[in-house]
C-alpha cells in the first residue's frame, strides 16, 4: 500500500494503483470508496481486434512514492490474448486538497492506443451523509438525483451494464462532473487544451454504487508517446461550485468570451420560423416576414430565426442553398429583411454548417472529399426526416446526410463565401446550425490535415478553425453582424455570439425544481440544471430550446430565473394557425409581461452576471433563487415552482424593493404565490 496524505486529504494506493481510500479529513465523514475500483484501464487494437483490453489489475506494475506523489508504471499492456509493448507512467500527486493526475503512454508496439479511461474513481455509495446527485454537464446541465438508484435502473442499456455516457465536446458542455450529497462533494475535471474527444462516464454495478471515470479517445500510434491532459480531483465540504469555480479558471487561460453585438446582449427571445418544409410545403412566404415579427413582438420576442427559406426548404439540399423562387425570389427577401428592421426588428438566416445532403450535387463532386471516415472508411451518416401529418413521411423517407471533417479548409473557405452571401440579403447575424457542438466523430481520412494526425483531434481543433474563420467573415461584414449556433459547449461558444439552444427546456412536472429541496428522500430524478454551465460561463448568451408555438408560463419562468432567452418555434402548417388564431392568448400575454419586466431591469438580468444561489442566504429551499450583479445593482430572481404559496426568507442581502409581472413595491414580500416570479432589488 501506498499512502499520500496531508492536512486536507488521505489517499491510499495498493499494488496495483488502484485508489482504495479516499478521505477528507477536514470534516470527519472518513474513506468515500465503498469498493476499490482500477485507476485506469486501456483499449488498444492489434491483429485486427480492436477491443484488446488491459485490465489494470492484469498488469506488470510497480508503485512508487515520490515526495507528494504516487508513481505507478506499468511496462507492457496484456489482453486476454496477446501482449503489447506499451508503457505507461501515471502519476497521482497531492496538491492541498486537489489530486492531480498526469500520464504518458509510450507506443513501442505495432498496436494503435485508442481508448485510456484515465483516471477512474470508485466505487461510490455515499460521501457521507446520504444518497449522492451527480452534477452532469450534459448541455447546460443536469441534476441526476439518487445517482446510484438511476444507475440500477439501467440495467443492461448502453455499453456493459448501468453506464450513463456522453462526449466532449457535444452533449457534454463541459468536462467535469460531480457528487453531492449535502455533507460533501467529490469534484472530477478534465483540463484539456487540445479538446481530445473525451467521454465522461458514470458507471454502475450490482453492488449498487458508481465510479466516475473519464475515456481519453488517445489513438495512441506505434512509436509515439503521448501526453494525458491532466485531470484534477477535489473532495471537500460544500456544494459543486466549489469545484465549477475551479474549472472555469482553468478555461478562462484559453477561452476567450465574445463580445456580441449591443442587440444581441438585449435580445429577448428568438422566434425561429421554417418558411418552407422539408416536404415542399411554403409556409411562410417572404412578404409575411412584417406580420411573423408582430407576431415575435406580441410573445416577448424581437429577432426572427429564418429556417427553411431557401428553394430545396428546411433539412434538404445541403450546401446547394439558393434563395427561394416559390417564396417569391430573392429581391423580396431583401426587401421584406428591410422591412422587418425598420420596424426595430432583427433577422438571422440560417446556414447548415455539418451536414452534406447525399443527394446534392456538391457532394456528388466535392463532398465525399471533404467528410468524416470512420474506421470503416465510410462516412458517418445522419438522419433528418420532417413530416407533419402523413405517415408515409414519417417512416419511409428519412432524409440521409454525411458530416463534414471540419479539420478540410475547402469547407472554411466555402463557409466564409457562404456567409458573405447571407449577408448580401441584408440581415442582422446569420446561424450555422449544429457546429456549436455534435458529437466529436473520430475521422480516419488521412488526407485531411489533422492537429497531429490524430483523429481524436479531428472535429475538436478543427472545428475551433471553423468558427474562427466563419467568425472574421461575419465581423468583415459590420461589428453588428451576430454569429450564432446551436448546442452549448464551452470550447465552442467562445466563437459565437447567441446559441440556439438545445436540451434547455424545464423538467417536466410542477415541482421539480422545489423537489430538490428534498432530493434525499425522491426517487431518482433527472432534473435540467442550467445553473452548471451559466455558473461558469455566465456571458453566454443561450436560449431555451422550445419546439412549439407557444410558451407555457413555466417555461417562461424557467428561462427568467436561470437568464436563458425566450424561443418559440413554428415549424408546421398547425403552428401557422396556432399563432394565428391566438389560441394560446394568455400564455401569450404573460410572457409579454415577463419581457416587459426583464427590459425594464435588463441592467440585471440581460446584462448582469448570474451568479447561482451565491451572495445571499434563502430560508425556503422551496424557492429556486438566483442572483444577478450589475454594474451599479444587483438583484435576486426567485421561482415558485409549487402549486403552494411560499414564504420568501433572504438574508444577507438588503432588499430594497421588489418586481413582478403584475407590479412593484418597496421592502420584500411575505410570500410568493405557486407558480409566480418575483426580482428582488439589493
Amino acid at each position: 500500500m501506498v499512502t499520500l496524505q496531508n492536512d486536507a486529504l488521505k489517499v491510499v494506493l495498493d499494488e496495483h494503483g488502484t485508489l482504495v481510500h479516499l478521505e477528507n479529513l477536514l470534516n470527519g465523514h472518513g474513506n468515500v470508496i465503498s469498493r476499490p475500483e482500477a485507476i485506469y484501464r486501456a483499449v488498444f487494437a492489434l491483429d485486427g481486434n480492436w477491443e484488446q483490453v488491459a485490465f489494470a489489475e492484469e498488469q506488470d506494475t510497480r508503485v512508487a512514492v515520490n515526495g507528494n506523489a504516487a508513481e505507478i508504471r506499468v511496462h507492457g499492456l496484456r489482453s486476454k490474448d496477446t501482449q503489447a509493448d506499451i508503457n505507461l507512467c501515471l502519476t497521482i500527486r497531492l496538491e492541498a486538497d486537489r489530486l492531480v493526475f498526469t500520464a504518458s503512454v509510450e507506443n513501442n508496439s505495432g498496436a494503435l492506443l485508442t481508448d485510456f479511461y484515465y483516471p477512474r474513481v470508485g466505487a461510490l455509495e455515499s460521501l457521507g451523509c446520504g444518497k449522492p446527485d451527480l452534477l452532469w454537464p450534459f448541455q447546460t446541465g443536469l441534476r441526476q438525483t439518487n445517482i446510484v438508484e438511476y444507475l440500477d435502473s439501467l440495467g443492461g442499456q448502453c455499453d456493459g451494464r448501468y453506464t450513463l455516457s456522453m462526449s466532449y465536446p457535444g452533449l457534454a458542455s463541459m468536462c467535469w462532473m460531480a457528487l453531492e450529497d449535502g455533507s460533501q462533494s467529490l469534484y472530477l475535471g478534465s483540463y484539456d487544451e487540445k479538446l481530445h474527444a473525451t467521454l465522461l462516464r458514470a458507471k454502475g454495478s450490482d453492488s449498487h454504487d458508481a465510479v466516475l471515470e473519464m475515456d481519453k479517445l488517445a489513438f495512441v500510434k506505434p512509436g509515439e508517446t503521448w501526453v494525458c491532459p491532466p485531470a484534477v480531483l477535489m473532495l471537500y465540504a460544500g456544494d459543486w461550485k466549489r469545484g465549477a469555480d475551479d474549472y472555469a479558471a482553468w478555461a478562462r487561460a484559453w477561452r476567450t468570451p465574445p463580445t456580441p453585438p449591443d442587440w444581441a446582449r438585449d435580445m429577448t427571445g428568438y422566434f425561429l420560423v421554417i418558411n418552407k418544409q422539408q416536404y415542399g410545403d411554403n409556409l411562410w412566404p417572404y412578404e409575411t416576414l412584417p406580420e411573423l415579427y408582430d407576431l415575435a413582438q406580441a410573445h416577448g420576442c424581437d429577432t426572427l430565426g429564418l429556417f427553411g427559406w431557401y428553394e430545396t426548404g428546411h433539412d434538404n439540399g445541403y450546401p446547394d442553398l439558393a434563395a427561394s423562387e416559390t417564396l417569391g425570389g430573392a429581391d423580396a427577401l431583401r426587401a421584406q429583411i428591410a422591412a422587418v428592421r425598420a420596424k426595430g426588428g432583427h433577422i438571422t438566416l440560417y446556414y447548415q454548417g455539418h451536414l452534406l445532403d447525399t443527394g446534392s450535387a456538391f457532394y456528388r463532386e466535392k463532398g465525399q472529399r471533404l467528410e468524416a471516415k470512420s474506421r470503416w472508411n465510410t462516412p458517418y451518416l445522419e438522419e433528418y426526416s420532417k413530416y407533419h401529418h402523413s405517415g408515409y413521411l414519417q417512416h419511409f423517407t428519412k432524409k440521409l446526410f454525411s458530416t463534414v471533417c471540419p479539420s478540410c479548409p475547402e469547407w472554411y473557405d466555402l463557409m466564409a463565401e457562404r456567409m458573405d452571401w447571407i449577408a448580401s440579403f441584408g440581415p442582422d447575424g446569420a446561424l450555422y446550425d449544429q457546429i456549436g457542438g455534435m458529437p466529436p466523430y473520430p475521422c480516419f481520412d488521412e488526407s485531411h490535415p489533422h492537429m497531429e494526425g490524430r483523429p481524436s483531434l479531428s472535429y475538436t481543433q478543427g472545428r475551433r478553425k471553423l468558427l474562427d474563420r466563419i467568425r472574421a467573415q461575419a465581423k468583415a461584414n459590420g461589428s453588428g453582424f451576430a454569429f450564432f449556433s446551436e448546442h452549448i459547449t464551452d470550447a465552442y461558444s467562445q466563437y459565437l455570439d447567441v446559441l440556439h439552444g438545445l436540451e434547455t427546456a424545464p423538467t417536466e412536472g410542477p415541482g421539480a425544481y422545489a423537489a430538490l429541496a428534498d432530493a434525499d428522500s425522491l426517487p431518482a430524478m433527472r432534473i435540467n440544471y442550467p445553473a452548471l454551465f451559466r455558473y461558469c460561463f455566465p456571458e453566454t448568451i443561450i436560449t431555451v430550446r422550445n419546439p412549439r408555438p407557444h410558451l407555457t408560463p413555466r417555461m417562461v419562468n424557467y428561462a427568467f430565473l436561470y437568464g436563458l432567452r425566450f424561443e418559440m418555434e413554428l415549424r408546421y402548417l398547425d403552428d401557422q394557425k396556432a399563432v394565428r388564431t391566438g389560441k394560446h392568448e394568455d400564455w401569450r400575454e404573460y410572457a409579454a409581461r415577463v419581457t416587459a419586466l426583464r427590459r425594464e431591469y435588463g441592467d440585471v438580468l440581460l446584462h448582469g452576471r448570474y451568479r447561482a444561489d451565491t451572495g445571499f442566504v434563502s430560508g425556503n429551499p422551496r424557492l429556486a433563487a438566483a442572483r444577478y450583479d450589475g454594474e451599479a445593482r444587483g438583484a435576486i430572481a426567485l421561482w415558485n415552482d409549487t402549486e403552494e404559496a411560499q414564504p420568501v426568507r433572504i438574508s444577507g442581502v438588503s432588499v430594497q424593493g421588489w418586481a413582478s409581472p403584475d407590479g412593484k413595491g418597496a421592502g420584500c414580500p411575505a410570500s410568493l404565490a405557486p407558480g409566480g416570479i418575483l426580482l428582488l432589488l439589493i
